[in-house]
């Protein structure tokens, strides 16, 4: 992702942007980021699209092993 960063003096950006009395005439950080319209596009996960997506043969038998080895209460 491109962006710019730049440190400048509080009273270049005072006629743009209307600032905080404590962020007036000090050094500021300027951060310029591109806004991203594509991830309000994104799609919503859906669960369903991974069902099964990992079918390993005797992965049941092996996790079955596992739990009845943990002690219960």
């Amino acid at each position: 992702m491109n962006f710019i960063r730049k440190i400048i003096d509080s009273n270049e950006i005072d006629k743009i942007i209307k600032l905080p009395q404590k962020l007036k005439n000090k050094r500021v950080e300027v951060l310029i980021l591109p806004i991203d319209d594509d991830e309000e596009k994104k799609e919503e996960f859906n669960p369903e699209d991974f069902t099964n997506i990992l079918d390993i043969k005797g992965i049941e038998t092996e996790i079955k092993v596992m739990r009845d080895e943990w002690e219960r209460i």
